[in-house]
């Protein structure tokens, strides 16, 4: 039988990192099943994907049929978490880096479109769907690639999470975390938990009460030191998501009715906050809907109850708006400096910071 260690990881993940009570490995639909979307309507996606991201022909290739493209999907491994929420992964582990050939990246694109198209067929529109791409080592080369691609996915389809999460994002956000989980799992028929056990008991048999270098990278840390951050592979819109969890969701008190209303106003974000984002509010109420003249320019998660976040956040104005929210940050650090809660919004002014100069 073949093992596969990757999506192992990746099923480990998604049960206790991101919180999903259902997962399945190699993930197929089945033809009985009833769609959510008209024919027509999926025709309609799959000729606009064409368009949009297969002008030279490279990416589908010889799949030339709505029917066909659908019939060749399997995804690694699908969760469904507690708000009903869809994680699809998509996982890639070779060891000499990512390797699809000539068109790796293509090959990574085919994946994710087929995957949307698959989920939006049969998943009501309103479901929170997250997409993933999971690699360990990606070159260079490759990589600039997939990130320009994640980008376009991203203002295509600004309703759906996208996830590249490659080289150290990879091991930062899914095999560190996973593995800090690990110690409290009782599940013996998770490969990687089982595998990462067997492992920290053989390095504490060993090593005793030693704490000997290990390397990883070409750099010596210690056995014991935490893992080098350096967060690769996520975009603007992951950041302000995560950044209106922490204010919205898990410390709302953080944030005043005068907060709120500014955020609200679509002239306060354009003109105070200096945001770029179509000219539009950052928070919408929800019972106002997500649709601007006929078009949907938040995203479908509700936040704190009762917002929605705008989801219009272009690339070409990723450095200008990353340094209107650490500006926003900046001074709301000033303003709540008494708060007990303000030092839950220092992780998000460093990736901020971190954008900002690597951008």
């Amino acid at each position: 039988m073949k093992i596969e260690v990757a999506e192992s990881l990746c099923y480990s993940y998604l049960r206790h990192v991101k919180g999903c009570w259902l997962v399945q490995t190699n993930w197929k639909s089945s033809e009985h099943w009833d769609k959510r979307k008209t024919d027509v309507q999926l025709e309609e996606m799959f000729r606009g994907m064409r368009s949009r991201f297969d002008v030279g022909g490279n990416v589908f290739k010889q799949t030339a049929s709505l029917g066909q493209f659908m019939q060749q999907a399997e995804i690694d491994v699908v969760g469904i978490d507690q708000d009903s929420g869809v994680h699809a992964m998509d996982v890639a582990f070779h060891e000499n880096g990512l390797n699809y050939g000539s068109g790796a990246a293509n090959s990574v694109l085919k994946k994710m479109l087929r995957a949307y198209l698959l989920l939006a067929a049969y998943h009501p529109p309103e479901t929170t769907l997250h997409i993933y791409f999971v690699s360990p080592k990606v070159h260079k080369a490759v990589q600039s690639p997939l990130e320009n691609i994640f980008a376009a996915l991203q203002e295509q389809y600004p309703d759906v999470n996208w996830h590249l999460l490659t080289n150290e994002s990879c091991h930062e956000q899914v095999v560190q975390q996973t593995l800090d989980r690990a110690g409290s799992v009782a599940d013996t028929a998770e490969l990687f938990v089982r595998a990462s056990k067997l492992l920290s008991i053989s390095a504490a048999t060993h090593m005793g009460s030693h704490t000997n270098p290990v390397t990883r990278s070409g750099q010596t840390i210690s056995a014991t030191a935490p893992p080098h951050h350096e967060e690769q592979g996520i975009t603007l819109q992951n950041i302000v998501q995560d950044l209106m969890k922490t204010l919205l969701d898990e410390y709302p008190t953080l944030l005043d009715d005068d907060d709120i209303r500014g955020l609200m106003d679509n002239e306060h974000c354009k003109n105070v906050l200096s945001l770029k984002i179509g000219n539009h509010a950052l928070l919408k109420d929800q019972h106002e809907g997500r649709e601007i003249s006929g078009h949907s320019r938040y995203w479908r998660q509700v936040y704190g109850g009762r917002f929605y976040v705008c989801s219009q956040w272009w690339k070409n104005h990723h450095v200008h708006n990353a340094s209107s929210m650490l500006k926003f940050l900046d001074g709301l650090a000033l303003s709540k400096a008494n708060h007990p809660d303000i030092g839950q919004i220092d992780r998000h002014r460093a990736l901020l910071r971190d954008f900002v100069a690597t951008e």
